[in-house]
């Protein structure tokens, strides 16, 4: 009789140590695909286009998996296409220097959907793309297809 009294506590110790290995190992949570935006003026709270737009597409999303249980910040990406009207891409083009873009940033697949036309090659010029600060928007162009790209992490918005 003298072990029975400590079978439930072995019991309950492993049954304890059992859960917690298992939520140690749990998978991490599935990112959400961003919500893709149309509306220009709420666009227009963190990024000012560089040339006059048909029609925008934008996501706003977490960065890395949103989690409150780990502390610290939490980052956000905004990216976004912009349809921009007849003429704006040569205006824009004649605008300064551009050079072929390095392909370590392109649009994310909810936006790359929506492009009616592959995209030829993206160009940056140093007057639109900032590499000093991730929060200042950053634009590339495709005059082919009248395309900006931009992006900006952690954007400035206004309320």
């Amino acid at each position: 009789m003298h072990g029975a009294g400590r079978t439930p506590l072995l019991i309950g110790a492993a049954l304890a140590l059992a859960s917690a290995a298992t939520a140690c190992t749990a998978d991490a949570p599935k990112p959400q695909a961003a919500e893709v935006r149309t509306d220009a003026q709420l666009l227009a709270k963190c990024v000012t286009l560089p040339a006059e737009a048909d029609g925008v597409h934008w996501t706003y999303r977490t960065l890395g998996t949103a989690n409150p249980r780990v502390p610290g910040p939490t980052d956000y990406g905004l990216d976004g296409i912009a349809h921009l009207s007849d003429g704006e891409a040569a205006r824009l083009h004649d605008t300064g220097t551009w050079t072929p873009a390095p392909a370590t940033h392109q649009p994310p697949a909810e936006l790359t959907a929506l492009l009616d036309h592959p995209v030829g090659t993206w160009l940056r010029t140093p007057a639109l793309d900032d590499d000093s600060s991730s929060s200042t928007p950053h634009f590339l162009l495709d005059p082919g297809t009248n395309t900006l790209y931009f992006w900006a992490v952690n954007p400035h918005c206004a309320s």
